[in-house]
């Protein structure tokens, strides 16, 4: 296994290395797209407390305006971080140059419907699984091997619980690049979920070396941060004798918008772009063949 992802083209220390050296030397850029990313969550969460006595039309309104806010955003940031790694002269890259089109958006939000789809689904397959296991089970209680159908029950449900988990996040790894084909091949949302499976084939290992390192790293530095922002709010009630922790989700959120989304995004676009260069597949995949 190491050497496999030594000699791969696709290899998790350039991607970390080439992402980190994006994040670096482009940061503020990132960072203001960031911070309008952040604007417009935070905005929307705090106009939610205020829209409840609104009419039913006016909340649909400000929800789609919401939305199509995000969508631009975020794929503004996609196609930022694109014109960086595909840039081959020191011209400056405009932020007004990267907004999506319309195309761009609907297929975008069109995608993102076809993901969630795909996420229930693989909820519906599940079922009969879990109904062989229950059939197990109930003749495992028959049996003597399990004391009653309370037991039965718990194992039913963590067994239940830990297959789902495993079986979402399988399904969340190989589809989640759906947005970079329609941003970067300017492909139709069917059609880049079948991409995304096609192209993650053979690179899930990968992805989760790349996924669970990045974890671990953000694990380490949100831990430090909040040890740091804790004890800091703890000094200042002492000195001052004012309670402030509820400030403490605020500044974890700021931290994670200019700190942890810039490098996630960049990450990810790199293994993106690293994949795509390695795919030797079928310019139109079919899904069947590109599952497993």
């Amino acid at each position: 296994m190491i050497n496999f992802l030594k000699e791969s083209t696709f290899t998790v220390k350039d991607v970390i290395m080439q992402a980190w050296i994006v994040t670096r030397d482009h940061y503020f850029s990132i960072a203001t797209l960031c911070f309008l990313v952040f604007i417009t969550v935070s905005t929307s969460t705090f106009m939610a407390f205020f829209m409840g006595e609104l009419p039913t039309g006016v909340r649909v309104v400000m929800l789609l305006i919401f939305v199509l806010l995000y969508c631009i955003v975020n794929l503004s940031l996609l196609k930022y971080i694109f014109r960086l790694l595909d840039k081959e002269d020191d011209k400056d890259i405009q932020i007004i140059e990267t907004l999506p089109t319309r195309t761009e958006i609907i297929r975008f939000l069109v995608g993102t419907v076809y993901f969630g789809i795909s996420i229930f689904l693989v909820g519906i397959l599940l079922l009969p699984v879990l109904y062989v296991l229950d059939l197990i089970l109930k003749f495992a209680v028959t049996q003597g091997f399990i004391g009653n159908f309370t037991a039965a029950g718990k194992v039913i449900v963590n067994i239940a619980v830990a297959i789902a988990i495993l079986s979402i996040f399988f399904t969340f790894i190989r589809i989640i690049f759906f947005p970079f084909f329609i941003i970067d091949k300017h492909v139709h949302p069917f059609e880049s979920i079948k991409l995304s499976l096609a192209t993650t084939k053979g690179n899930f290992i990968k992805l989760l070396f790349i996924f669970g390192g990045f974890v671990l790293i953000q694990a380490i530095v949100f831990g430090f941060f909040y040890i740091v922002v804790v004890s800091g709010f703890q000094l200042i009630s002492l000195i001052f004798n004012y309670e402030i922790y509820s400030y403490v989700s605020l500044f974890t959120a700021i931290f994670s918008s200019f700190i942890v989304v810039p490098f996630s995004t960049a990450l990810v676009t790199v293994a993106y772009r690293r994949m795509v260069k390695e795919y030797k597949g079928d310019e139109h995949p079919d899904i069947l063949h590109n599952i497993v």
